[in-house]
């Protein structure tokens, strides 16, 4: 069985979640333990995708305030996979219309 980043054997299973910037105004999405920051103007849409462990949570989620939020995927992360608006993303981390 794969390892989690515990180090404990669990079974995994490919998983997704997605937010959804549904403010007036830009949102950031931090995914940890990489820092990887992604601004979501209103409307956007931030996937996760990366294999879960099949038992347990999938991801913590880290409310900062009302426009920052920070994700603990749980699992194989390694091999995670960013999808912006439908598209591969991973190149939209740390790129900031507003500051």
């Amino acid at each position: 069985m794969p390892q989690s980043r515990l180090g404990l054997n669990r079974a995994v299973a490919s998983t997704q979640h997605t937010f959804v910037n549904q403010k007036d105004g830009p949102i950031y999405v931090s995914v940890e333990p990489w820092p990887e920051c992604f601004e979501l103007e209103p409307g956007d849409k931030l996937t996760l995708v990366w294999n879960a462990p099949t038992v347990g949570d999938a991801m913590q989620v880290d409310f900062i305030n009302e426009r920052e939020l920070v994700v603990w995927p749980s699992g194989e992360i390694d091999t995670i996979q960013y999808l912006f608006n439908g598209e591969p993303g991973a190149d939209r981390s740390w790129t900031f219309k507003h500051r």
